[in-house]
């Protein structure tokens, strides 16, 4: 059977199949996710039949197919967070995709190629922790002739056994990768007290660390956030201890690098920043490459509160991300 559809610009086409037929089967396997055999059997027709009316609703126009590659750059995005945050560099990958698991993925591929277009000689690489990270160093490929390259931990030691925690281990996997020389911290990253951390970071093991830090090339870290749960009604952070309700009182809406900041981008100076074996935030921020990673709009208050430290030059994020983090911007 022939039928007439007309066009958005008033021109009939002549279609094979009645057009409520193509938008019906459309519908049921684009939009409902069903198989063609399943359609099939709902209709009563063959699914030979099926394969036919989804051919020609794409060729008419009634189904149109765009592949949104996430090697691809959104321009204009990205020259709004360049704008508003004044970042040297963004890259905004070009998703509907909201897996964390996938879009972390797709930013660790970017970021590697920002990283390996960064690398100098004897270039000294800082890096973080968390699940970002982990996946920037599982997906890693050395591009160009960069040599002596060494990579430094940002933290101390976590006593969480989680594997993107094991920082020390993704130093030593990263320097392999580059041919390059791996220096660890063997610390923990909190420590009772500020007269202990002193004691730490003085010692002839934490001094070459301290110097790294202090001439950092190129930082990689994620963007943190801390624990959430709910406690009468209302969402706070969840931790061991008393520092994550001390850090919910002042508000804190994320960590680079377990130095963590309001979302007006204010790092917090408590006793509890004192007793971080860990990069010094005026550290991170006199590098002259600083690139973070951002995978998830639920992570729009950190990374909002990341930008507005002044720390981040350069971000790698989703559009869910990016454009979850101008509206914030224009609220809080």
């Amino acid at each position: 059977m022939r039928a007439k559809l007309v066009s958005q610009t008033g021109i009939e086409m002549d279609t094979r199949f009645d057009v409520s037929l193509l938008v019906k089967v459309a519908q049921m396997y684009y939009i409902e996710g069903l198989k063609q055999e399943d359609i099939a059997r709902q209709l009563g027709i063959s699914r030979s039949l099926i394969s036919m009316i989804l051919t020609e609703a794409r060729e008419v126009g009634i189904v149109e197919i765009s592949v949104r590659d996430p090697f691809l750059n959104d321009e204009k995005l990205s020259r709004r967070m360049q704008q508003a945050f004044k970042l040297k560099s963004c890259i905004v990958i070009p998703t509907s995709v909201r897996d964390e698991s996938a879009l972390r993925k797709f930013v660790a591929q970017r970021t590697v190629a920002v990283i390996n277009s960064l690398l100098k000689n004897r270039a000294v690489i800082g890096l973080g922790w968390g699940r970002s990270c982990h996946q920037f160093v599982s997906v890693f490929r050395k591009e160009g002739e960069a040599r002596d390259v060494s990579v430094v931990p940002l933290v101390g030691g976590s006593n969480q056994m989680a594997p993107y925690f094991q920082l020390n281990e993704l130093v030593r996997i990263l320097a392999d990768k580059l041919g390059g020389k791996s220096y660890f911290v063997h610390a923990p990253s909190l420590v009772s007290s500020a007269e202990e951390r002193d004691l730490f970071c003085s010692s002839s093991v934490m001094q070459p660390i301290a110097e790294k830090w202090r001439s950092m090339d190129i930082v990689v870290a994620g963007i943190g956030t801390l624990p959430k749960g709910q406690e009468n009604g209302r969402e706070i952070y969840k931790g061991e201890g008393e520092i994550y309700k001390k850090l919910d009182e002042v508000h804190v809406v994320g960590d680079l690098c377990a130095r963590y900041f309001t979302v007006e981008g204010e790092f917090i100076r408590s006793e509890y920043y004192d007793r971080i074996v860990g990069v010094r935030a005026e550290d991170l921020a006199s590098t002259k490459n600083v690139v973070c990673m951002a995978a998830g709009s639920d992570k729009a208050y950190a990374v909002l509160g990341a930008l507005r430290t002044g720390v981040v030059n350069t971000l790698v994020c989703d559009q869910n991300t990016a454009e979850a983090v101008l509206a914030l911007s224009e609220e809080v």
